[in-house]
């Protein structure tokens, strides 16, 4: 429970992203399209940590990892209530630096869980206690923002990441083993294990390209700030229990099936998003996308982790995870016109499509290297 807490907290920026997407525009007076840009450089900074961490994961000390970056974490948010004080590209490192002291917490804790007998059990807790803080922080941070401002967001944020350096304890600790330097190398360099990251990273794409603007939609919708937080808060919620369903479901079907469903009911959800309008469309589509993320991000994840029990694929599916966090927002403000949301569904929808491709095939090849008994592989673990 402690690590799962303290992930959490590594990716409280991503897990209320609209919020702050929205309270950029509405109480420091940027555009849709430069609050889609911060949230794209608070990704590309996870991105960096990530890709350089899990080629190294064998030969580092998990729980440093985790204290060195929720210390950069709380560092650079609390500078970042500088915000309209200080140059904008000033501002953009600071989240860049926020997001890479995130990613360097949260590729602690994966590694951690990729060590676990049942590692999809261990990343559906791990998702319920990301759901329950993003719920929390949805439906919240609306009611706070008038009185506590941008600057009181961002020393929140700050606190909660020097909290999370009393969890760390819970962090496996490991010093280096390994006498191969590139064995993480040969592990990620297997077509499986790179369709597999490519996979996570365009899922986490399409995700986050209409969760960025999930506020801004509800506002097309003609809904109320607090009415969409009190929306979001409740179809957070909701994914509790889709997460609790992977703790319990397990790998009875496989992770192709769940995460395969998962990815349909999603691109389901955005056609009736797209299509649709007033408030039970929104409160629909936005309830199956928080469910269909909470129970298919956890068995992309053991996807990975089953590739490869030491950690390098999960940790650099990380950097997919968010390069696809950079490129969804990115993408979406790029795409996007003003009250105008159908381009950023539309092209979501079209990567969900690839998505489902890649992880079919990944999967036929994972099977085919468990059956070929590859010891530096699968381990003998043919059921993907």
């Amino acid at each position: 429970m402690r690590l799962s807490i303290l992930g959490s907290i590594a990716i409280l920026p991503l897990l209320i992203l609209p919020t702050m997407v929205g309270a950029l525009v509405d109480h420091a007076a940027f555009t849709e399209s430069q609050a889609g840009w911060v949230a794209a450089v608070g990704a590309m900074g996870s991105a960096a940590a990530a890709i350089v961490i899990g080629l190294r994961i064998r030969h580092l000390d998990p729980r440093r990892i985790a204290i060195a970056g929720l210390i950069t974490l709380a560092l650079s948010d609390v500078a970042s209530t500088l915000v309209g004080r200080i140059p904008v590209w000033s501002f953009l490192a600071l989240r860049a630096l926020s997001g890479l002291g995130g990613s360097a917490a949260y590729a602690a804790v994966m590694t951690s869980i990729a060590a676990m007998p049942k590692p999809e059990r261990g990343y559906g807790i791990f998702m319920v206690f990301q759901f329950a803080l993003s719920a929390l922080g949805l439906y919240g941070l609306p009611l706070m923002l008038p009185d506590i401002g941008l600057g009181g967001m961002y020393l929140g944020l700050s606190a909660a990441a020097l909290f999370a350096l009393l969890l760390t304890p819970s962090v496996i600790r490991r010093a280096a083993q390994v006498e191969d330097p590139s064995i993480e190398i040969h592990m990620l360099l297997r077509p499986a294990a790179l369709l597999a990251m490519l996979g996570i990273g365009l899922y986490e794409t399409a995700n986050n390209m209409h969760f960025t603007y999930a506020e801004r939609i509800g506002v097309s919708f003609s809904l109320s700030g607090q009415r969409i937080g009190e929306i979001l808060g409740i179809a957070t919620v909701l994914g509790i229990p889709a997460a609790f369903g992977v703790v319990w479901l397990g790998d009875r079907y496989g992770r192709l099936l769940p995460l395969t469903a998962a990815v349909i009911v999603s691109a389901a959800s955005l056609v009736l998003l797209r299509n649709g309008s007033g408030t039970p469309v929104y409160v629909a589509a936005m309830c199956a996308l928080s469910v269909a993320w909470a129970f298919g991000l956890p068995y992309f994840q053991a996807f990975e982790a089953r590739l490869d029990p030491g950690g390098s694929v999960v940790v650099v599916g990380g950097f997919f995870t968010a390069a696809g966090g950079a490129l969804g927002p990115a993408l979406a403000a790029t795409v996007v016109a003003p009250d105008d949301y159908g381009s950023v569904l539309v092209v979501a929808i079209a990567i969900y499509f690839v998505v489902t491709c890649l992880m079919v095939a990944a999967s036929r090849l994972g099977r085919a290297l468990g059956s070929n008994g590859d010891a530096r592989g699968l381990q003998n673990e043919t059921r993907i």
